[in-house]
């Protein structure tokens, strides 16, 4: 069990440390979406990078996102820009606020035919009123 635990912190250690190389051009929409859940980087106000993992999903083609009050969604209020993780590699997006509240049913829509039962279990409130802060990213 002892084993299974400290491997466990090494790979969580992994995920957030060390030199990751930034990519430039497109990722396919597929590419992300296939995804259960994956990275992203902002930069905190001292500098410090911030590696979170969460739930995306793709909406016309762009990747979208939610969150509730958090660190991470600070730092886009901040800074615009943001790194999605994959295969060991940045790719970098601007991310647009978006306050519509019909595209942020759209993007509770979405979200809710990826995950199915997840999403309805542990966001049961109207759809468009399940996080207080949603955005596209743009690359």
């Amino acid at each position: 069990m002892k084993t299974l635990v400290g491997l466990a912190f090494l790979l969580t250690l992994s995920c957030a440390s060390g030199s990751i190389p930034v990519a430039s051009g497109p990722v396919a929409p597929e590419t992300i979406d296939e995804r259960w859940s994956l990275h992203v980087v902002t930069v905190d106000a001292d500098g410090d990078e911030r590696v979170t993992r969460i739930w995306i999903a793709v909406l016309d083609g762009d990747p979208i996102l939610r969150t509730g009050e958090s660190r991470w969604w600070e730092n886009l209020q901040r800074d615009p820009t943001i790194r999605i993780r994959l295969s060991g590699t940045d790719r970098v997006y601007r991310a647009e606020l978006v306050t519509d509240p019909s595209q942020q049913v759209r993007i509770d829509e979405v979200f809710l035919e990826k995950y199915g039962l997840w999403e309805r279990v542990l966001f049961s409130q109207e759809r468009g009123e399940t996080h207080t802060n949603y955005a596209r990213l743009r690359q």
